[in-house]
């Protein structure tokens, strides 16, 4: 039997490289394994978290719905009214949709524009999250990797994409703030993305589910943009003000519920209506009692501060440690070191904490691969781990020459 053989790119995965570099390095016996390298929220679940599971089991015979529940259209809405004022009542109930967490959404909206055009490319930020590059497989056409370096504050070039690939594109897969470098886009930036898709027609696809973990303001997001161009242009009955765009969040990071499985899309009426009519085929639902938990945590915020204190106080272990001040956005330290494969060995093999090395969250390009010389440091474990983990971190990485 034969099966799809473009599948072989997932062989290359960030973890199973991770597996094969450090499971055959023995730590020292007197040191705990201290893991770093995964971006799973460790801090006990929230009282409102667990007091809602409880509370919707009366829930769990109905058949989960594709659009969700009236209960959790209006607690999105109401979030986003919160979070971004200028996108409140933007979009229609319709274009609101639940999603179970972004790791799917990401990949099913690559098979919605498979097709679309002739000798299609997919753009992906690299280094890339892995259902980035599954989202662009399912399309069929050319990925293309856009750099993210420090060279442009860890962002894609956009400026530097040329009209004929543009207009070949099909989709677009960006995210802010940035894993892993945790970069926030601000308003100019986001506003030329969205005019690229609007004027070369492809699908711009806003990851932002760490935008509620950020230091010192909330990160900008790409339903302002929509709305800064629908105030600009004017929205009448024929126009869309999310015309190309789909903005996906999730209430993994957010609420410190990865487990939970629930988020939310937003977007462009065409493409919402497309992706209901994939999922209620073939796709995963957020089960009944799930989504009416999902509701719960979309109203509140003060759970939500207390998860950014959590990081906060990670991130003053840092400047400890390490002397170096937080990202803008996000749960992840992106180290810059002289070698980041061999940094990682030393760390496993030396001080028992476990790293990924970040060129195995990208892929060599003609320009290199933008993930070497880094290690991404996952800061998701309570301030006692964090604190031993950065005292270990600290004597390799104070040791580079």
């Amino acid at each position: 039997m034969k099966l799809n053989p473009a599948h072989a790119i997932f062989d290359g995965n960030m973890f199973v490289q991770l597996g094969a570099l450090l499971d055959p390095i023995a730590p020292p016996a007197d040191l705990q394994v201290l893991d770093m390298s995964i971006g799973e929220p460790q801090q006990p679940p929230a009282k409102l978290l667990i007091e809602s599971v409880l509370r919707y089991n009366e829930q769990w015979q109905f058949y989960p719905k594709a659009t969700g529940s009236l209960n959790f259209t209006k607690a999105v809405e109401t979030y986003i009214a919160r979070r971004w004022p200028e996108a409140a009542g933007l979009a229609d109930q319709s274009q609101i949709i639940p999603v179970p967490g972004t790791r799917e959404p990401l990949h099913l909206l690559g098979h919605l524009v498979s097709g679309s055009k002739a000798n299609a490319a997919a753009l992906v930020t690299n280094p890339f999250y892995h259902a980035w590059r599954a989202g662009a497989l399912a399309t069929g056409g050319e990925i293309i990797y856009l750099n993210s370096g420090a060279k442009h504050n860890f962002l894609p070039d956009l400026k530097a994409l040329e009209p004929a690939t543009l207009d070949r594109t099909s989709i677009l897969f960006l995210c802010s703030p940035t894993n892993p470098q945790g970069t926030v886009m601000d308003m100019d930036y986001l506003l030329a993305a969205l005019r690229l898709a609007r004027a070369h027609d492809f699908l711009l696809v806003m990851d932002e589910c760490y935008a509620d973990i950020w230091w010192g303001s909330p990160p900008t997001g790409m339903m302002q943009a929509a709305a800064v161009l629908a105030k600009r242009d004017g929205v009448d009955n024929s126009h869309d003000p999310f015309a190309n765009i789909v903005v996906l969040n999730s209430l993994s990071k957010r609420s410190g519920a990865a487990g939970l499985r629930a988020g939310f899309m937003v977007g462009d009426k065409r493409v919402v209506t497309q992706y209901l009519k994939l999922v209620s085929n073939g796709g995963s639902l957020v089960p009944t009692p799930l989504l009416s938990v999902a509701a719960d945590l979309y109203k509140d915020e003060a759970h939500v501060a207390d998860i950014r204190a959590y990081y906060h106080t990670n991130f003053e272990l840092v400047e400890r440690h390490l002397g170096l001040s937080p990202p803008q956005g996000g749960f992840f330290l992106w180290l810059k070191v002289d070698d980041d494969v061999q940094f990682v060995k030393r760390l496993m093999a030396e001080q028992a904490v476990r790293a990924l090395p970040g060129s195995f969250m990208g892929v060599e390009t003609a320009d290199g691969n933008p993930g070497a010389g880094y290690v991404r440091l996952a800061l998701v474990h309570d301030a006692k781990i964090t604190n031993e983990a950065l005292g270990r971190i600290a004597k390799i990485y104070k040791s580079q020459v």
